[in-house]
């Protein structure tokens, strides 16, 4: 059975092109370019894995935090979720890993767009080996 992951952000570049990635890695990916279609796919779709941007409404503002706001949302803590952004910050990283919702932090990793697609396949490839993520419900 292969491995469902959502990957949410704004820019469509970026999503298309490491979605290819991740998919020649044998995983499926579910795309979604805005935090109402995250939402969508999360509700309708058995997801194993969450990849989101920090800021999926607008990359130029400081003050965006929409991604960590949906992965925050209660109806979708039980999904494991990885973090991505063009803009890490001290208070960026913080906000992912200071958050916990019971004894887990809301992010598994954090990581800077620009350190290409090898980081992200590893973070997903290490979350799906070290048991970060539930057996499927399938």
């Amino acid at each position: 059975m292969s491995k469902i992951i959502l990957m949410a952000d704004n820019d469509r570049n970026y999503l298309d092109a490491r979605s290819e990635f991740l998919e020649m890695e044998g995983y499926q990916v579910y795309k979604a370019y805005s935090p109402e279609e995250a939402g969508q796919v999360l509700e309708r779709e058995n997801i194993h894995l969450a990849i989101l941007d920090i800021r999926m409404a607008d990359d130029n503002d400081e003050g965006d935090i929409s991604g960590i706001l949906l992965a925050k949302d209660e109806r979708y803590r039980s999904v494991p979720k990885i973090f991505v952004t063009g803009f890490p910050t001290f208070e960026a990283v913080r906000e992912a890993y200071g958050l916990a919702i019971g004894d887990k932090p809301i992010a598994l990793a954090f990581l800077a767009k620009d350190e290409g697609p090898k980081a992200l396949i590893e973070a997903v490839n290490s979350a799906f080996k070290n048991d970060s993520i539930p057996p499927a419900l399938d």
